[in-house]
């Protein structure tokens, strides 16, 4: 596997807290424990990425055919009433 240094700027509370991970002994160094939080953080998003390209299909079907192809209620339905800002 193919490893970049990547220079990052944390605040003290963040940096405070990974060196209290390693102080406990849950990791080794300073970049192993970020590589596992970015990991960690990177496999809890996997399902918003989901989300957000059955939006996209959504509003792909949307420009083909006119009209929302799903007519919903609630939270969803004010999320796709206000994609309009962004």
């Amino acid at each position: 596997m193919n490893t970049q240094v990547v220079p990052i700027r944390l605040d003290d509370e963040i940096l405070s807290f990974i060196d209290l991970l390693i102080k406990l002994g849950v990791y080794r160094s300073r970049s192993e424990a970020l590589r596992e939080l970015i990991r960690i953080g990177i496999s809890s998003l996997g399902g918003m990425v989901e989300v957000v390209r059955a939006v996209d299909k959504l509003f792909e079907k949307e420009k083909e055919i006119g009209d929302i192809p799903i007519k919903l209620d609630g939270v969803l339905k004010e999320f796709l009433k206000e994609r309009e800002r962004f």
